[in-house]
């Protein structure tokens, strides 16, 4: 996710610079920028660029700021709210499809603040059908029918969700429980019902790109993906795709994982990772004094995933493996 900080005051510059740095940690924080005053100009040139924009300044001055900004929740940004002492931390717009009850949730946790979010499935202890697409990676058909269901959900009502089989971890969650009654079918897609509204939701397709050591064994690699999809709240199940280099197409052991996890293989040629570039990628020294390619594990990810691709989880290692993982615009075939 990429981040961008706006503050005006001197409490709220060193509030941002901070957040800056713990939020450069984040493995699922592919890139953070901090901007200091003009907030007008400001939100208008960044806007359409940040998956969620961080404004330490009163409420007020933001919502004046972005109301002409403002389009749809499939497009707009997540904006949060914090003030300059860092006590609160508030979701003002793109709570659920946008991500900022989620990122309101982590920016409260980085400066120790109170959360507030006000979106009435959350209040309930719900899960609504956006917060449903976006944790666990799925596109929806009809935006325009979200508000009904959810308005449904934070009145207490259950909802059908019809999954494919192996789509079967949604239901581990305790809250996806409390809102929806499940049932499991053969097809790819996923629906969810309430009288006479039906809304489909697509699964976009996730991969995984894997480069490791020379001789790492079947057990490092699985513990290395499903570390790697922890960070991102998701069970390995949820990978469409596992991606590595053709320099490791016979490292027996991201061969046996991916069999054993019933997750298919994609080996990208040596001149593909030569040719590849992409904003997202942080170049390994190593790999390119090694192979003359840049890395492995986010190339790999991000060319199986397609040109419309970009990292949700930066390389991250453990024991001689790397993984990153990629989100495709493209919708997932078998």
């Amino acid at each position: 996710m990429r981040f961008a900080i706006i503050s005006i005051t001197k409490k709220g510059v060193v509030l941002a610079d901070n957040l800056l740095q713990a939020l450069s940690e984040d493995p699922t924080v592919i890139q953070v920028d901090a901007y200091v005053g003009d907030v007008k100009n400001t939100f208008m040139k960044i806007y359409p660029d940040y998956d969620c924009i961080i404004a330490i300044m009163a409420t007020g001055i933001v919502v004046r700021t972005i109301c002409s900004l403002i389009k749809n929740k499939g497009t707009d940004p997540a904006i949060l709210v914090v003030d300059e002492n860092g006590e609160n931390v508030v979701s003002l717009l793109s709570g659920h499809l946008g991500g900022a009850n989620e990122y309101t949730l982590k920016v409260s946790q980085v400066l120790n603040a109170n959360p507030v979010i006000t979106t009435s499935t959350d209040v309930s202890k719900k899960m609504g059908v956006d917060t449903l697409a976006r944790r666990h990676w799925l596109s929806l058909d009809n935006l325009n029918i979200v508000k009904a269901l959810n308005r449904a959900i934070a009145d207490g009502e259950i909802l059908d969700l019809y999954l494919p089989t192996r789509y079967d971890f949604v239901e581990d969650d305790k809250i996806a429980r409390d809102t929806y009654k499940f049932h499991y079918w053969d097809d790819n897609h996923i629906r969810v019902d309430f009288e006479e509204i039906s809304l489909n939701l697509n699964p976009l397709t996730l991969v995984a790109g894997v480069g490791s050591r020379r001789g790492v064994s079947e057990e490092q690699v699985r513990n290395c993906l499903e570390e790697a999809t922890a960070i991102l709240n998701i069970p390995v199940d949820r990978l469409d795709v596992i991606a590595t280099g053709e320099m490791k197409k016979d490292e027996e052991g991201i061969m046996e994982a991916a069999w054993s996890l019933g997750i298919p293989v994609e080996v990208v040629s040596l001149e593909a990772l030569e040719r590849y570039r992409h904003p997202d990628l942080k170049p390994s020294l190593l790999v390119e004094k090694k192979f003359g390619v840049v890395g492995v594990a986010e190339p790999s990810a991000l060319i199986t995933a397609g040109d419309s691709s970009r990292l949700i989880l930066a390389k991250t290692s453990r024991k001689g493996v790397s993984v990153a993982i990629a989100i495709s615009g493209r919708l997932y075939k078998k």
